[in-house]
């Protein structure tokens, strides 16, 4: 049995994103999505909202959320409260504390990086559709390096990015919501994924500058955004 799980989602709960949680469902579910898992900046209320609205289908909704720290992003999985601290090293403890999983996001794109940090993580996103193929095979050999689990996601900020990333688990035939950390840590997996615009990132960038009234921000990722339509129109 397989499961497609989207990972990596964000809603408007997140400042640089528009997708209602209905609208989020509604995309999982023409991808054919088993398990969805809903990442937003700051807060699990997101993954909470989706999981309302999907009223089993897809199947699986995750309690999840996604946490800036001084080392930089992490997720966690499987969240039964909101994360209150922001260092690294509680972030990681409040998780654990309450069964979750620790997932490294794009791990060479914003982060600090040690080896007592990253032996921390359950599992590590090692390609994530708004890196660079550099950063996923840098991504990817930390993983293969430290004997951990890989997983695949979008980073989804706008609607077409959200199927951009598939990861497949190959499961029994029986599977209920309390085998899910066990399939995430050790069930065979494949990753796939189709590229998509780039022209989502400076987009979503614009968001969070209207959202938060910063101009300067604006024109920045106006200008980044005109650069990349360029650059793929004239390429296409």
């Amino acid at each position: 049995m397989k499961l497609r799980c989207l990972f990596h989602i964000h809603t408007w709960h997140s400042p640089d994103c528009l997708l209602s949680p209905r609208k989020v469902v509604a995309l999982a579910r023409e991808a054919g999505a088993d398990i969805l898992v809903v990442t937003d900046h700051e807060t699990s209320r997101g993954s909470e909202a989706v999981r309302r609205a999907a009223q089993g289908h897809p199947r699986f909704v995750i309690p999840a959320g996604e946490y800036k720290t001084e080392r930089g992003d992490v997720i966690g999985l499987f969240l039964q409260r909101e994360i209150q601290s922001r260092r690294s090293n509680e972030v990681v403890e409040e998780i654990r504390m309450q069964g979750g999983l620790i997932v490294l996001p794009h791990p060479f794109k914003g982060h600090r990086l040690d080896t007592e940090f990253v032996e921390k993580m359950d599992l590590i996103e090692t390609y994530n559709s708004r890196c660079s193929p550099e950063q996923n095979e840098s991504a990817a050999a930390l993983a293969r390096s430290l004997s951990k689990p890989e997983i695949g996601g979008s980073d989804a900020h706008c609607a077409g990015e959200i199927s951009a990333v598939l990861t497949e688990f190959e499961t029994d035939s029986s599977v209920s919501e309390s085998d899910l950390p066990a399939i995430f840590r050790r069930a065979p997996r494949t990753l796939q994924f189709s590229p998509v615009s780039k022209i989502y990132q400076p987009y979503s960038g614009m968001i969070k500058a209207c959202r938060t009234y910063d101009f300067l921000l604006f024109g920045y990722q106006l200008k980044r955004m005109l650069s990349v339509a360029s650059k793929e129109l004239f390429s296409s």
